[in-house]
């Protein structure tokens, strides 16, 4: 189904597909442009009309139905619970931007701006990159650009969960990109950016990242290999550790021991300060919270209130997250919450079958990694996490019709 739009709607959908890829870009850089560009994909969205056309395209979408249940659910979850009104209103509010995967679906980009927003996007994580080799050199860089320059964890523009997540997420599209490109320039171009990113996973803190590049790697074996890939697959890693395991004045083994240490460590209660203690204490207290309300939750906002009642007495501290997106999504709008939330994944999973190979293999591994990412933090209320998850399903998703074919030719 195509647009047709006036001379003025046409300047302003130009406007609207720019500030799309330059989205890309300022994802790993920074939240003020983040905001700006989004008020300008919002205002371009509305001025463009042809409102039927959109409806259309939302209503052939079963992604836009799921992505609609699931805020909808959100939106009645502000109607009860522990928090205040405008509590209520703050934490739905987070949510919204779940609004972007359905602009793009009904005001789809062109092949060439889909292309585009992606180089953009490997524009800000190149630039992560080398600007994070560069503390780790000894590069001393302005408090704006990162605020420690340490060089034992070098990261830069974000904290290290969100610099790992998206160099695990940049490894594997580069690594994608290598493997499909035609050109043999950018094979090697793409294939070094990515091997730029997995080192760099090694010098920054961030377990979550790469525990997700893990799993990526694994999806791309059994992807390629079938059932071998899995034997692959697990080889490759195994030889990994032992060898990073040797490697002198790499934090990534210590990370994961000192991990295992504060878990066996945690007691429910304790006024516990280490990262994986305060998440058991987080999961632990989420847990009591969902044994009480398990069909509605606590309502949209309520979880801090909620979980500051469960932990009255003890030492442990207050918090308003549980940095697990399961357990947040359960704790304030029950089981029909995690239902939906896992259905949004399986329909994103079922329905990349539709997309070309390389784009079914990037929708795919953005599933995984969310997946994975969602274990250990709320990655749909944390700003670049959610904003990168609706940016990167609005581009994947864009454009794709009910009828089209499958990656092997069936519909």
């Amino acid at each position: 189904m195509s647009f047709t739009l006036t001379p003025a709607a046409s300047r302003v959908a130009r406007t609207y597909q720019v500030a799309i890829v330059l989205l890309g870009l300022s994802l790993p850089i920074s939240t003020a442009i983040d905001n700006l560009l989004l008020f300008v994909i919002l205002i371009g969205w509305l001025l463009c009309g042809d409102w039927q056309n959109k409806w259309e395209k939302l209503r052939a979408s079963p992604l836009s139905w799921v992505l609609l249940a699931f805020l909808l659910l959100l939106a009645l979850g502000t109607a009860w619970g522990y928090g205040s009104a405008a509590e209520r209103l703050h934490y739905f509010s987070k949510y919204a931007v779940l609004l972007l995967p359905l602009a793009l679906i009904a005001l789809p980009l062109a092949e060439t701006q889909k292309r585009r927003a992606a180089a953009a996007f490997g524009l800000g994580i190149l630039l992560t990159l080398a600007l994070s080799f560069a503390i780790w050199a000894g590069v001393d860089l302005p408090d704006w650009l990162s605020k420690n320059n340490d060089a034992s964890n070098p990261v830069v523009f974000k904290l290290h969960i969100t610099h790992s997540f998206i160099a695990a997420l940049g490894a594997f599209m580069f690594f994608v990109g290598a493997l499909h490109a035609r050109d043999r320039r950018w094979r090697w171009g793409l294939g070094f950016a990515a091997a730029l990113a997995v080192v760099n996973l090694l010098i920054v803190q961030g377990r979550t990242g790469q525990l997700v590049l893990l799993v990526l790697t694994g999806y791309l074996f059994i992807q390629r290999f079938r059932w071998r890939g899995v034997i692959v697959a697990g080889t490759v890693i195994a030889v990994a550790g032992i060898v990073i395991s040797q490697l002198p004045d790499v934090p990534v083994m210590a990370r994961y021991s000192d991990g295992m240490k504060e878990i066996q460590n945690w007691q429910y209660g304790n006024k516990d300060q280490t990262s994986m203690g305060l998440r058991m204490q987080y999961a632990a207290t989420s847990l009591r919270i969902i044994a009480e309300h398990p069909l509605i939750g606590v309502g949209t906002g309520g979880f801090e209130r909620a979980y500051g009642q469960q932990i009255a007495g003890t030492a442990a501290q207050a918090s308003n997250n549980p940095h697990n997106q399961y357990l947040l999504t359960t704790t304030q709008i029950g089981l029909p919450g995690l239902l939906l939330l896992l259905a949004m994944f399986v329909v994103l999973w079922r329905t990349s079958r539709r997309l070309p190979l390389a784009e079914q293999v990037l929708a795919r591994g953005l599933v995984l990694a969310y997946l994975v990412g969602n274990l250990f933090n709320s990655f749909l209320l944390d700003h670049t996490e959610k904003l990168l998850f609706a940016w990167a399903v609005g581009l994947l998703f864009s454009g794709l019709s009910a009828g089209s074919k499958n990656a092997d030719g069936s519909k």
